[in-house]
């Protein structure tokens, strides 16, 4: 009788460390196919670091993207828009509707563009006569009318019904101290012969266009120089005009029409 329960003990053993071995290298094929997932997705997502680092020094180009669309070209159906836009970030301009498609450039924050047509995951643009896509996302409309400040060229343009109906000098805030604020925002108040206070300064304009928490348009009587690197010495924030551009612009404007600010 002893020796039967040692040889059913033997067995039972062996059945144990059988499956136990069994268990053991189905784990390993498990686990390998974890640390193999793991290696690709990491190796995904290298990759594709990568690629931003030679399209751009921005890290929101691709993460944009990505969460706008899909990776394959879209079925959906693009109709005609024909709209004047502007990017909310730097956005990659692309051959194709894909996040697999080639870059051609990277439109940078601000900056304007014309849309042709939209599925409204994808944007067929214009962007200084060089056409693609990019992300609906991060594209926003300006409307027909509205003012574009470029700070790097220190101009300001007014478009009126699409047409391109003013270009003009201007003293921006200075730079590294008062900058004028990047973005897009609304015209808030049409104001004529008023002063404008602030730290250090009281003067007084004739019109007055606030778009951006106090910054905004208006005359610089006082200056009399509006020359491309006047800004280095600038205004505290605001967008200084000469009088007769300064009235153009309120005269052709409405509260509520946008002022796009782009270096």
């Amino acid at each position: 009788m002893i020796i039967i329960m040692k040889t059913k003990n033997k067995r039972f053993i062996s059945f144990l460390l059988a499956s136990s071995m069994l268990f053991s290298f189905a784990g390993c094929e498990k686990i390998s196919s974890i640390i193999s997932d793991r290696t690709e997705e990491t190796s995904s997502v290298s990759n594709e670091e990568s690629t931003k680092q030679e399209v751009t020094t921005s890290t929101t180009n691709e993460s944009m993207e990505s969460k706008a669309t899909t990776t394959e070209l879209t079925t959906i159906p693009f109709y005609y828009d024909d709209e004047n836009v502007y990017v909310t970030g730097n956005v990659n301009l692309r051959e194709k509707n894909s996040l697999n498609s080639d870059v051609i450039m990277v439109i940078d924050k601000y900056e304007k563009a014309k849309r042709i047509k939209t599925n409204n995951e994808w944007d067929y643009v214009s962007y200084n006569g060089t056409e693609g896509y990019v992300a609906s996302k991060y594209v926003k409309e300006l409307g027909d009318t509205f003012v574009e400040v470029d700070i790097s060229e220190q101009n300001l343009y007014l478009y009126v019904d699409d047409s391109l109906e003013l270009t003009a000098d201007v003293v921006t805030g200075k730079k590294n101290k008062y900058d004028t604020r990047l973005g897009c925002h609304p015209i808030y108040s049409k104001e004529k012969g008023r002063y404008l206070k602030g730290e250090g300064y009281k003067v007084y304009v004739d019109y007055w266009l606030p778009f951006d928490k106090g910054q905004g348009l208006h005359d610089a009587s006082w200056r009399t120089s509006f020359d491309k690197d006047d800004y280095l010495n600038g205004s505290h924030g605001c967008v200084n005009m000469k009088p007769e551009d300064a009235k153009y612009v309120y005269d052709n404007v409405e509260v509520g029409t946008k002022v796009l600010v782009h270096k």
